[in-house]
């Protein structure tokens, strides 16, 4: 039984078992992120979607003249950063030194 304390009390083993934990805590850390942006991504709204429900509450009253317009150019400008940028990543790659 002494061999096994001995063997967990060198310092070298000690930093190796360290490592070890610090990786197996990496890859589930990835892996946890990896599934909140694969739902966070599915968790979005069609923009058609946004502007009917936009207009459906502008009809019954629930939102005014004046927010409608400012939700509805809102969405178009998102909408718009969405589809000319979707497909490339983002970022700063200027190549100035």
């Amino acid at each position: 039984m002494t061999v096994v304390t001995d063997f967990l009390t060198t310092s070298v083993y000690q930093a190796g078992f360290s490592l070890l934990i610090l990786c197996v805590l990496l890859v589930i850390g990835v892996y946890m992120v990896a599934i909140f942006r694969d739902y966070a991504a599915e968790d979005r709204e069609d923009t058609q979607k946004g502007i009917a429900n936009l207009q459906e509450m502008h009809a019954k009253g629930d939102i005014s003249d004046e927010e409608f317009r400012t939700l509805q150019s809102r969405s178009h400008q998102l909408s718009a950063e969405t589809s000319s940028t979707e497909g490339f990543p983002t970022g700063d790659h200027s190549t100035s030194t």
